[in-house]
């Protein structure tokens, strides 16, 4: 009896019960994967939260007010626990990269030696292939 008050009811009001539960059925896997996406979304976000950063540093890069910039670089040389460095200088007035070294940096040698001086033009020629 309900099943023929419902279809009348629905027939009455002009709509067609079974399209409306077609359209229902249809939405609910919709409705799923719409909240899957979300789901998968929210947790990528949360994920991506815990990853490390990828920074950049300069270590103990320094820019003076004279034109001058200074940065330490590893050189691949020495223990891994204390890797030999080299000092960059920039002479931005002069236009000049000097490159420092110490030998036997751990040995306590205190003495930089100068390894190479490059005038930042030549280095920009050389670098473009002239």
């Amino acid at each position: 009896m309900e099943q023929s008050n419902e279809t009348s009811m629905c027939n009455t009001t002009g709509c067609d019960c079974v399209t409306k539960q077609r359209a229902r059925q249809m939405n609910m896997p919709a409705a799923l994967l719409w909240a899957s996406a979300f789901l998968l979304a929210a947790l990528t976000i949360i994920q991506a939260a815990r990853l490390p950063l990828n920074a950049a540093y300069a270590g103990a890069a320094n820019q003076g007010g004279q034109g001058m910039s200074v940065v330490t670089q590893n050189t691949g040389l020495g223990p891994n626990e204390r890797p030999y460095e080299a000092l960059w200088v920039l002479d931005g007035r002069g236009e000049m990269l000097f490159i420092y070294y110490m030998e036997n940096a751990n040995a306590g040698e205190k003495a930089l030696l100068l390894r190479q001086a490059i005038p930042v033009p030549d280095l920009f020629r050389t670098a473009r292939g002239g």
